[in-house]
Order: structure tokens, then sequence, then C-alpha cells
């Protein structure tokens, strides 16, 4: 999914990090094993139970990007699973727009953002000409640092049936992340869901999903030196969130 975008000309705001834009050349590329774990959790009890929008529609992707945002906020916006963070496409590379008081924290009011940072404000960039883009999910090396090109570690796109793969958007997301090798795009397809527990919440099932992840790196750990696959320089995932 992509947030609404805006006209490219130049403005300023936001955050502008050291960091590269590649060429893009779209290729396939899928989360190594321990994240594609974390998002078929959600992906899975999303698609079993998705969000219902007010005229009684199904919102799976909104289900999902809620229920990672609802997990990054409890763990004081430090998970490594950043949900539909905007970026500023008219930076190079591309800017995360956040909270200027909480770098972790995607600005919640983009237009606010946009009118405040941006000469004359959203009036001066119609919609539609691809100067923010908003991917699904943004995994980051170190959950403590803000998702700028240098912290990507992948981008991720949620597609439910019968959405398709849209390579304009593809191509943006690999600006995001520096490289086309580093974009995915991700659905119940690529998920087994066979054995989804259908009484568990999309948030206890993430969070459990990075405790259990938490509880192999503590065991790897012990063992000796080791980097933590999947999660940078992100301290270890706190016990699941107790869920009513």
């Amino acid at each position: 999914m992509s947030g609404r975008a805006y006209g490219a000309n130049s403005g300023q705001g936001g955050m502008s990090p050291k960091g590269e834009t590649t060429p893009v050349h779209l290729r396939p590329a899928t989360p190594d094993p321990v994240d594609k774990k974390v998002i078929c959790k959600a992906v899975c009890v999303c698609s079993r139970e998705p969000d219902t929008g007010a005229s009684g529609q199904s919102l799976k992707q909104q289900c999902v990007s809620r229920n990672l945002r609802d997990l990054d906020r409890s763990m004081g916006w430090k998970s490594p699973y950043k949900s539909e963070v905007n970026y500023d496409m008219t930076q190079i590379p591309p800017s995360p727009i956040m909270r200027s008081a909480s770098p972790l924290e995607p600005h919640p009011y983009l237009p606010g953002w946009i009118q405040k940072y941006w000469p004359g404000g959203k009036d001066a960039y119609p919609a539609g000409a691809g100067a923010v883009r908003r991917p699904d999910v943004v995994i980051v090396k170190d959950g403590s640092l803000p998702p700028t090109q240098d912290n990507i570690k992948s981008v991720v796109e949620i597609k439910f049936p019968p959405q398709e793969r849209d390579r304009e958007q593809e191509d943006d997301y690999a600006r995001i992340a520096g490289s086309p090798d580093k974009v995915a795009t991700m659905g119940p397809g690529d998920c087994d869901c066979s054995d989804d527990d259908a009484n568990e919440s999309p948030l206890r099932a993430v969070s459990e999903a990075l405790s259990e992840l938490g509880r192999s790196l503590r065991q790897l750990l012990n063992r000796g030196p080791v980097t933590s696959p999947g999660m940078g320089g992100l301290p270890l995932p706190p016990p699941p969130i107790v869920v009513p």
C-alpha cells in the first residue's frame, strides 16, 4: 500500500541522512526467515480476522499495519518492524517523515507536516505525483535509530488477493531502501497459515513471534559472540504483550 502521493517539487523538513540511492532494476526479493516469520504471523491472523471498514468492507492490509504499529508503540517505537512510515521522495535519499519531538515515531498527520515544511503547503502539491510514498513495512537494522536508508534492512509491501504488484511503486521503494534487492512483496501465498491459531489476536501473534526470536538469540549468545539475524543492534525483544 502506498499513502497519498504529493507533487515532486523540492521542499524542506523531515530528515535527510547520509545515504546512496542506486539505479533501480527490479528483481524478486524475500525477507530472511526471521523477518518472514514475524510478518507472516500478522498476515495469517489478519487474513482470518481482518479489520472491518465503516461500510463492512474487509481491511486486511490495515489490520497488518495497525498491529505492527501497535507493537512498535508498545516497544517505545523501537521495534524493527515499522508500519507505514511516510517518505519524502523529494530528498536524496528519500527521507522518513517522523515526529520532531520523537524521531523514532512516524509523523501522525502528513497533511500538517506538508503544510509546515513544503512551500505552498499541500495545495501546491497535487495528489498522485509521487512525492510521498508509504511502504507497508520497513524493517530496520537497529530499532533504536530512525528508519533512514542507512538503517533499512528491507522494505516489504503486503498484497492480499486480488491486489497485484505495482512496478512503479516498487521502483520507488527501491529508492527508499537504496537497492532493489532490499524490496519484497508478500501475501498469504508466501506464508503457511495452516497452523494459525484461530483464537490468537494479531498483536499477540506478532509479539510472541518476536519473543520467540529473542529466546533463540539468547541461546545463541550464551554460546558465544553472534550477530543478531534480522535485528541489527536492536536490544532483545521483550516478553509477549498481555492482550485481553
